[in-house]
């Protein structure tokens, strides 16, 4: 059985550990979870090492970002590795990379090699289970990791984003040779031109024997499950569907309806994409893009500035506008069919209320005028090679200088103007309720026994009392003030024995002291008045030194030590701390009272101290 068996313990660790925790707040909260979960303590041995320990450069370089804990108890271990998902722009680049254009899968083997070595530094045995937890692109990582090289025994996810059989034909030898050998393909690049639900249909068939270790829970509204519909994606194992917002449809629906032709579009400018940055990183995508190295030309801001560039690097500005003559009417053949479907596109997501009808037509009318301002450029490059191929030079240079002014200045500015209205939109804000969909606080909200759910990442006791509305308490928060008020309380406590002290030794104690000293000082001189001869020496030595010190007597005073009454100041600090376990208690009680039936409850919050 596993230590962490139950889904919903899983989600928790999983969405906890994108909060980069230090190892033992991570191990803290492990426990905390453990113990609301199942009722029990976790007695065993916890450690844990995250991504960024490591130095071994497959990892370091792919951006990989997980943790692995090893968890032993009575003998019996389990390691788990949770991979992230997606928390940047490197990881979209990837993303695009990897899961759209199938280039690459350097997380997917930065996930093997992460779990190699936490295994060596953990210590863990090769026989100890291991599992994969993830969210997001972190499912693809774990799932492609063990599908290719067997990284794991079982494979969990929320809201996963599903393998690509290209990204197991880049990666998986023996995939690729059995993809080879059934399609009889020639080239590698042919693995695209096969239909997709044949090899969609094939890969589901070669890795069906693995199938039954991948557990997944994906919500109907999440964007992923309705990105997985296009083609590349397959899903494998154990899934459990679930309905986060009944009220709203999904856009797995509409996802299936855009044409294969369309996202095959998308896929040729994400691998055109992917090999250039591979090579230039951004700067080299858009290069494989359009042909032109924007390196190449920065600093160009005006009429006069492009001037001066043209004389100093002409053959840079000849390399360019072949180079756009040569790209952009490619570019232009696989945009064409997307912005033909921006209607059915966006009407889709207005219907199903994600955005608004004036959002909708921003969106249509600008992405139109975009592929506009494209067909203007290549116009514009086309009448420009005409102009070049007379051989004529000043009209080149003419040409030259008034081609590249006006791209930049009229048809570039034009598409960044759509952008910007784009954004004013508010487009983007509004589509933050399909990625709210992606999280996994919402779908842990629907996991529910009718007795408990869950907010955020806490779990809830729902309690019903007479006719009234159900009450919902936050067990989790009402734990973690019980666990951290407690030893506050007590904290406060000592210290006000400490200054009671303090009190007691510095005014009481050191006055006492001090009349003690001054006591003893006194019976010395009344005890030997003779040694104290030489106070006679203020009279003169003359006959002083004649006389002796018969006797001396001491008339003292030891007026009461004044303002070291601190008692009410004492009893007031003290009635603070009372009233705080009084507080915390009455709330317990009243927690229990309402869950009068969870006889396991009470004892939460005892076991709770001992974290």
């Amino acid at each position: 059985m596993e230590f962490l068996e139950s889904p919903e313990i899983k989600a928790r660790l999983i969405d906890i550990e994108y909060e980069d925790l230090e190892p033992q707040e991570l191990e803290n909260r492990l426990k905390q979870l453990y113990l609301e979960e199942t009722g029990e303590l976790f007695e065993g041995e916890i450690d844990i090492l995250h991504s960024s320990e490591t130095k071994n450069e497959t990892i370091t370089s792919s951006n990989y970002d997980g943790t692995a804990i090893h968890i032993s108890n009575d003998g019996h271990e389990e390691m788990y590795v949770i991979s992230q998902g997606t928390q940047g722009g490197e990881d979209w680049l990837y993303n695009l990379k990897s899961m759209l254009a199938g280039q690459t899968a350097l997380q997917a083997e930065a996930t093997n090699e992460f779990v190699m070595e936490a295994k060596q530094h953990l210590e863990v045995d090769e026989d100890t289970k291991t599992y994969g937890l993830s969210h997001s692109l972190g499912h693809n990582n774990n799932t492609v990791s063990y599908l290719a090289f067997g990284t794991f025994d079982e494979v969990f996810s929320i809201n996963g984003a599903q393998p690509n059989y290209y990204e197991l034909f880049k990666v998986d030898i023996p995939f690729y040779e059995a993809v080879r050998k059934e399609f009889a393909i020639r080239e590698d690049m042919d693995v695209y031109d096969i239909e997709p639900q044949k090899l969609n249909d094939f890969a589901i068939q070669y890795y069906q024997d693995k199938s039954d270790n991948i557990h997944q829970i994906i919500s109907k509204d999440d964007p992923l499950y309705a990105a997985s519909a296009v083609r590349g994606f397959f899903t494998l194992g154990n899934v459990t569907m679930v309905d986060t917002n009944p009220d709203t449809p999904g856009l797995r629906e509409l996802m299936e309806y855009i044409p294969d032709d369309v996202v095959k579009n998308f896929q040729d400018l994400a691998i055109d994409f992917a090999v250039g940055s591979e090579r230039d990183g951004t700067y080299g995508g858009v290069e494989a893009l359009i042909g032109v190295d924007l390196k190449e030309f920065e600093g160009i801001d005006g009429f006069w500035s492009g001037v001066g560039f043209y004389f100093t690097h002409s053959s840079e500005i000849d390399t360019m506008i072949r180079s756009l003559e040569e790209k952009v009417p490619t570019l232009l053949d696989k945009l064409t069919p997307i912005t033909e479907n921006a209607e059915q596109i966006f009407s889709s997501l207005y219907e199903a209320e994600y955005i608004t009808k004036e959002q909708k037509d921003v969106m249509v009318e600008e992405i139109a005028i975009i592929e506009q301002e494209l067909q203007k450029i290549n116009e514009a490059i086309g009448r420009n090679v005409d102009i070049r191929d007379l051989g004529n030079p000043n009209a080149g240079f003419g040409g030259d200088i008034g081609a590249g002014l006006k791209i930049y200045l009229d048809h570039v500015k034009a598409i960044m103007e759509s952008v910007d209205r784009i954004k004013e939109s508010g487009i983007l804000d509004n589509l933050s309720a399909i990625t709210d969909s992606h999280s996994i606080s919402e779908l842990l909200s629907v996991m529910s026994d009718g007795k408990k759910g869950y907010l955020g990442t806490d779990m809830v006791y729902n309690a019903t009392k007479g006719d009234g509305e159900p009450i919902k308490v936050n067990i989790s928060a009402a734990l973690r003030m019980y666990q951290h008020s407690i030893p506050i309380l007590e904290a406060k406590a000592a210290k006000i024995s400490e200054l009671e002290q303090a009190i007691h030794d510095e005014l009481d104690t050191s006055y006492k002291d001090e009349e003690r000293k001054v006591r003893d000082e006194i019976d010395q001189m009344e005890g030997s008045p003779g040694t104290y001869k030489f106070l006679l020496s203020k009279h003169g030595y003359y006959p002083t030194f004649m006389k002796e010190m018969k006797k001396i007597s001491v008339h003292e005073i030891f007026p009461p030590l004044e303002n070291n009454d601190f008692e009410e100041q004492l009893a007031e600090l003290t009635k603070t701390v009372e009233t705080g376990y009084a507080y915390i208690e009455n709330y317990r009680k009243s927690i229990q009272d309402l869950f009068e039936e969870e006889e396991e409850l009470s004892q939460l919050f005892d076991l709770s101290r001992r974290i």
